[in-house]
């Protein structure tokens, strides 16, 4: 499913993704709200997020295949490599790699705000792990 080429897809986006983005935006300042832009046939979420000190510029990929697959969250501004951090600048929220019932996305639960919800709490452990050394979150198994 394509949420800009499948019924079901436009569906999704005018029913779910498109009221939960306006409900997060509603009374957000402007310097953090979420934009959509279409880039290469996919959606991608621009924002910035400040979970603590500093504040992160992110690009949420909704691929064609979202939302059965999650999407994708790199952070613009290069960070300090650590543990949790993909090649690409990309968040490691999902488990990457693990198997569908692993993973820790759920298409059925969770809309693309999530993920900015999930980025947040990333941004927030990484601060923590760039002070302390330990990343304050559980390991993924």
């Amino acid at each position: 499913m394509s949420l800009l080429t499948s019924e079901a897809g436009k569906k999704r986006l005018l029913t779910v993704e498109i009221p939960v983005l306006e409900r997060y935006n509603a009374d957000r300042d402007e310097r953090f709200k979420v934009r959509v832009v279409q880039q290469s046939g996919n959606l991608v979420l621009c924002y910035r997020l400040m979970p603590a000190h500093n504040v992160y510029g992110l690009g949420t990929r909704l691929l064609a295949s979202y939302p059965p697959v999650p999407p994708g969250t790199p952070v613009l501004p290069p960070l300090r490599p650590c543990p949790h951090l993909l090649e690409g600048q990309v968040l490691c929220m999902w488990r990457q790699g693990s198997t569908r019932a692993a993973n820790r996305w759920d298409p059925a639960r969770f809309t693309a705000i999530f993920a900015v919800q999930a980025a947040w709490r990333w941004l927030a452990s990484y601060e923590v792990w760039y002070a302390s050394g330990e990343w304050p979150l559980p390991e993924a198994k």
